[in-house]
């Protein structure tokens, strides 16, 4: 019992230095803290047979993210909301503003030629992975709830498109 004491205090004692470890520290000796969009940051791709349809760039400036969405125009979508077919025809738009909230990123976007504004709502789920949604999307009545996309990060495995 004596020993399982002892080992027990050893254990404690070796533990109690890790656990006042100090945060990492910047060239200036100052904490580094981590933002919450550098998980965010970086090229994010979707494919629908084989062929990348939309693509997804953020860069992390400071303490914002800016970027841009490329995609394709016309996408037609099944009974269950995942995607049936994609257009050839690819527009582009603008990161005007990103923040985290509970469900994840919300990017609010600029197309730069029409000034309309679009929002989409990218979750991660994994390392690199994530999915993406148009939120406040206008459907027609009787169309079924898109699906989000999945997305990978470059340098990983690409998705299917559902």
């Amino acid at each position: 019992m004596r020993h399982l004491s002892l080992l027990f205090m050893v254990v404690a004692i070796s533990i109690v230095p890790v656990a006042q470890t100090p945060p990492k520290q910047g060239p200036d000796g100052k904490p580094v803290h981590k933002s919450p969009l550098a998980d965010y940051a970086g090229t994010w791709t979707s494919t629908f047979e084989g062929k990348t349809w939309l693509t997804v760039r953020l860069t992390l400036q400071g303490d914002r993210l800016s970027g841009s969405i490329q995609r394709m125009r016309n996408l037609q979508f099944n009974d269950l909301g995942e995607i049936k077919s994609v257009g050839e025809e690819q527009f582009s738009e603008t990161v005007e503003d990103a923040q985290v909230n509970p469900d994840g990123l919300l990017l609010t976007l600029k197309d730069p030629d029409t000034k309309e504004t679009d929002r989409y709502t990218m979750k991660l789920t994994g390392e690199s992975k994530a999915e993406i949604k148009m939120s406040a999307m206008k459907m027609p009545p009787g169309m079924p709830k898109i699906k989000p996309w999945k997305l990978a990060k470059a340098g990983a495995a690409s998705p299917a498109a559902q």
